[in-house]
């Protein structure tokens, strides 16, 4: 079920034209397209519906694109992206900058651990209880050989 019933004008808006814009920006600064292509991390179709504004990103595309291309998210959407006007921004509504500066590092401090970690049970071990040993063990297969007739 769509989100919206009707669909409106709403689907060619200031968002996706601003950030095909800012990628042709951006783009001027590489070489060749090529080189812009990989720069961006996207796949080249990816890149193409969003640098002709008929592409719909996800939040977090965008971020990923911000981060391959090492600009604030905000550059990509017309912003200035320094931290004290997106600061007084988010303020403005009531939310606390800082707040939500601790939650993304914290998130992100999660995330790394989480690819650290080297701890994950095989599933044999996730089976078996924690420092239970099991006494019979489990046969290997037997591989059958095939033979050509």
């Amino acid at each position: 079920m769509p989100i919206f019933k009707n669909k409106t004008e709403d689907s060619d808006g200031w968002l996706s034209i601003l950030l095909a814009l800012r990628l042709r920006q951006i783009e001027n600064e590489y070489p060749d397209y090529a080189s812009f292509a990989d720069a961006t991390g996207l796949s080249r179709g990816t890149l193409y519906q969003l640098r002709t504004g008929k592409g719909n990103p996800t939040f977090v595309t965008l971020e990923r694109l911000a981060r391959h291309l090492k600009v604030p998210v905000w550059t990509l959407i017309g912003r200035t992206g320094d931290d004290d006007s997106v600061k007084r921004d988010i303020e403005t509504f009531g939310f606390s900058f800082t707040e939500i500066a601790r939650h993304i590092e914290a998130t992100r401090a999660v995330k790394r651990s989480m690819t650290e970690f080297s701890g994950v049970p095989s599933l044999r071990e996730a089976a078996s209880p924690a420092g239970v040993t099991s006494e019979k063990q489990v046969p290997p297969v037997k591989k059958r050989r095939r033979t050509s007739q």
